[in-house]
C-alpha cells in the first residue's frame, strides 16, 4: 500500500472508533429511539448536500432502480438500522466494548449465511474462525465485559448481533444492483419515518443541530460513513477496507478500559486480539 493508502486507512479506524464514543453521551443523556433519529436526520443532510454531485447515481436509472425488487432490501435495512441503533445504544450505555465486540460475532454469522445460501465458498480454515466466534462470544459474555450486562442489555446484545449479521447478506444482494447511493438513500429515509412513526418532538430536532454531543456525534457518523463508501470505490479493496475498520475495535476497548473502567486493559487486549486474529481469515478471502 502507498503512504496516502495507509493514510485513509488509519482514518478509516479512527472513524470507527469515535463512533461509539461519540454516541455514549447521547446513550447516557437520551432515550435509545433518539439516535436513529439523529442519525437519519444527519445522513439526509448529508445526501441533500451531496445530490450536485453524486445524485446523477440515483437519477441517471432511475425507472430501474425504483422498480427493482432489490430495493426492498434498502428498505428493510432502513427499518431494521433504527432498531439496531436503539438496541445498541442499550448496550452502549452500559458497556461500550460489548457495543463494539460484537461487530466480530456478526461478521461470522454474515459470512456463515452467505455461504450457506448465495454460494460463498468458505474453506476448513474459514469454518474454523466462525465457529471460533461463536466459543469467544460465549467467553465473552463471561468472562469479558458483557458479563456486567443486564437482562435487557445482553437480549439488546444478541438482536443487534444479528440484525448486523443480516447486513452482510443485504449490502452483498442490494449495491451491485441498486448503487451504494440509492441503498443510502432510501435506507436513511425509511430509518427516519420510522423515526417520526415513534415520535421526534420540536425539541428533539432543536437538539439533533444545536446540541454539541448530538449535533456532532451525527455529523461525525454521516461524513465517516461516506468516507467508508468513497475509500471502498476509490482508495482501497473492500477487504483491506474490512480490516481497517474491524482494527477499531481494539482502540474502543482501550479507551473503555482506561475511561469508562471497564474490565481491565489486559482482558479488553486479549479478547481484541483474539478476534482480530479470527476476523482476518474471514475478512482476507
Amino acid at each position: 500500500m502507498t503512504l496516502f493508502q495507509i493514510f485513509i486507512g488509519f482514518l478509516l479506524l479512527l472513524s470507527w472508533a469515535g463512533r461509539p464514543i461519540l454516541y455514549r453521551p447521547a446513550a447516557k443523556y437520551f432515550p435509545p429511539s433518539m439516535s436513529p433519529a439523529f442519525t437519519s436526520t444527519w445522513l439526509l443532510t448529508a445526501l441533500l448536500l451531496t445530490f450536485p454531485l453524486l445524485g446523477h447515481l440515483l437519477t441517471d436509472d432511475w425507472r430501474g432502480i425504483i422498480f427493482s425488487p432489490f430495493i426492498l432490501i434498502s428498505v428493510y435495512k432502513g427499518a431494521s438500522l433504527f432498531y439496531l441503533i436503539e438496541l445498541q445504544q442499550i448496550v452502549n450505555k452500559e458497556s461500550t466494548s460489548s457495543s463494539v465486540f460484537l461487530s466480530f460475532i456478526a461478521l461470522a454469522l454474515g459470512a456463515l449465511a452467505n455461504n450457506l445460501f448465495f454460494g460463498e465458498g468458505l474453506g476448513l480454515v474459514k469454518v474454523l474462525c466462525i465457529l471460533g466466534f461463536g466459543v469467544l462470544g460465549a467467553v465473552f459474555l463471561i468472562k469479558g465485559d458483557a458479563k456486567r450486562l443486564s437482562k435487557k442489555a445482553t437480549a439488546a446484545f444478541f438482536a443487534v448481533t444479528l440484525i448486523m449479521a443480516s447486513y452482510t447478506v443485504s449490502d452483498h444482494l442490494a449495491i451491485p444492483q441498486v448503487g451504494w447511493y440509492t441503498h443510502l438513500l432510501v435506507s436513511s429515509v425509511v430509518m427516519f419515518a420510522v423515526s417520526l412513526f415513534h415520535g421526534i418532538s420540536k425539541q428533539d430536532f432543536k437538539n439533533m443541530f444545536f446540541d454539541k454531543k448530538i449535533a456532532f456525534a451525527g455529523a461525525f457518523y454521516a461524513a465517516s460513513e461516506f468516507l467508508v463508501i468513497y475509500a471502498s470505490i476509490n482508495i482501497l479493496p473492500v477487504s483491506i477496507v474490512a480490516v481497517f475498520l474491524r482494527l477499531s475495535v481494539p482502540v474502543v476497548m482501550i479507551y473503555s478500559a482506561i475511561f469508562y473502567k471497564e474490565q481491565s486493559l489486559k482482558n479488553q487486549l486479549i479478547f481484541a486480539f483474539m478476534a482480530i486474529a479470527l476476523a482476518l481469515p474471514i475478512i482476507l478471502s
